[in-house]
């Protein structure tokens, strides 16, 4: 790592950008992160690939996508020279793909968390609402059945338990 002594804000911010133009340089040669750190003097692989990130966010989407779309095909060439082995049932193999899925995974946000779907107020929001309907009822003539909102058949709790654990909405 370069000094920074006597350096103004400008400078100093100057060169971090170029080492970070030079971290995902090299991580489209396909160095590790590890690398990556050895050979720019970052202290950690984790600081290397926050530089690759910081890198990625500062160009155009476009640029971001070829490089995404690079990597994938990587990916699937890494896959499919795998084949032969997986199909006779090569544990190292098999481990190689899951890890190869993962990556893959993580580089399209699989595993980011979804967005909130309001399924959960919309429920206590219809719950409340049959609350005051039999309320209601048992007031005028109480023909409706003795049923808790969460005892219904395909109720919206249910639904939304079941999607949830299943990775749907």
């Amino acid at each position: 790592m370069t000094s920074t002594k006597g350096k103004t804000r400008t400078q100093i911010r100057a060169e971090a950008r170029t080492r970070e133009a030079k971290a995902l340089d090299l991580r489209l040669l396909g160095y590790s992160h590890e690398r990556i750190a050895r050979e720019l003097g970052y202290q950690h692989r984790s600081a290397a690939k926050k530089a690759i990130d910081r890198a990625l966010a500062a160009i155009p989407r476009e640029a971001a996508k070829q490089l995404r779309d690079m990597e994938l095909e990587r990916l699937d060439l890494a896959q499919r020279s795998l084949a032969d082995k997986i199909v006779r049932g090569h544990l190292g193999a098999i481990d190689r793909l899951i890890r190869i899925m993962d990556h893959r995974a993580k580089l399209l946000g699989l595993y980011e968390p979804q967005p909130d779907t309001g399924i959960a107020e919309i429920a206590a929001v219809l719950g409340a609402w049959l609350g005051k309907v039999r309320e209601e009822d048992e007031a005028l003539d109480g023909d409706l059945p003795d049923q808790d909102a969460k005892a219904l058949p395909g109720s919206l709790d249910t639904q939304n338990s079941r999607q949830t654990s299943a990775g749907g909405v």
